[in-house]
């Protein structure tokens, strides 16, 4: 994007200085003003104070050439055809012809209307347009986004059609067969496929996006890290629970061949013995409860990390 471009949003308001030294105050930026056929700025209105409060001074048009930008301030440089009718002479407009085109309706060529002419994007140097965004009212462009269209769909004012057009002070308003003249600023059809930026749905597609990266990044792997360590724990009880089982196995095993020593081949149940009664066994086997317990030690210790 070239250095020389600047917007209408970023102009007005600004104070205008002026004078031999340019240091005098003239006043604001207040409206801007376009060429009637061609599509580019061709100045600028300031809005002078009022002299002592009450009187109104008459707004004064300075040319898009007819002036610098000194630390954040318009000065307007001391020269015949910066300002009035000197300035209209070097730009050679009609001053009565020149049109004030924010706030005018955006239509198509079809008759499809898009908003109103928002802020304008232009040189500095020769005032030509570079976008154009579409302002569909402050709830609508939060709701819907905005357009910026650029120069190259931009066919320019067009008379006939859209909204009663507004004359710069000092020109007179046109009428045509005793009625007031209509303007808007023609675009091609090409401009309804724009996409609109700053709608709340790509803000929250922008959000989820955002939100889904997140979650890629720090969520996924927390939980894959959880349920690897989980999946240990599991192993580790798993085992620790199969370690308990063989050693019941063996202690069994163990108790069974030392029994079948002392009995002999021959030997018989001691007299207090009773039918369907257990012996007691020399080691004492695990529980199922102390399987468990085993297991769940284990499955603690992987779970925070404990070897």
């Amino acid at each position: 994007m070239s250095e020389n471009l600047i917007t209408t949003d970023a102009l007005r308001g600004v104070r205008v200085l002026g004078g031999k030294k340019g240091t005098k105050h003239i006043g604001k930026v207040r409206r801007f003003v376009f060429h009637p056929r061609e599509r580019r700025v061709v100045g600028f209105i300031v809005k002078r104070p009022d002299l002592l409060w009450m009187f109104r001074r008459k707004d004064l048009f300075v040319s898009v050439n007819g002036y610098d930008i000194v630390d954040g301030r318009i000065v307007v440089r001391n020269a015949p055809d910066a300002c009035d009718k000197g300035a209209c002479k070097a730009l050679g407009i009609d001053w009565d012809s020149c049109v004030l085109w924010e706030g005018l309706p955006l239509i198509t060529e079809s008759g499809e209307v898009l908003g109103t002419v928002g802020t304008v994007e232009f040189d500095r140097e020769t005032g030509a347009i570079a976008r154009v965004k579409a302002d569909a009212g402050a709830t609508a462009n939060t709701l819907l986004g905005t357009r910026l269209i650029p120069s190259s769909l931009v066919r320019g004012f067009r008379r006939g059609i859209g909204a009663v057009l507004a004359a710069p002070e000092g020109a007179e308003a046109e009428q045509d067969d005793g009625q007031v003249v209509r303007g808007a600023v023609l675009v091609a059809d090409e401009a309804l496929d724009l996409a609109a930026e700053g709608s709340v749905a790509e803000k929250a597609g922008r959000a989820t996006a955002i939100a889904a990266d997140k979650v890629n990044r720090t969520v996924k792997p927390a939980v894959s890290k959880a349920a690897k360590t989980a999946g240990e724990a599991v192993n580790k009880g798993a085992k620790a629970t199969g370690k308990r089982i063989t050693e019941t196995k063996d202690a069994f095993v163990e108790f069974k061949e030392e029994y079948d020593k002392a009995r002999g081949p021959k030997a018989k149940a001691a007299p207090s013995a009773q039918k369907g009664t257990a012996p007691v066994a020399s080691s004492k086997p695990v529980s199922r409860k102390n399987m468990f317990a085993a297991f769940k030690e284990e499955y603690d210790k992987a779970r925070h990390g404990d070897e």
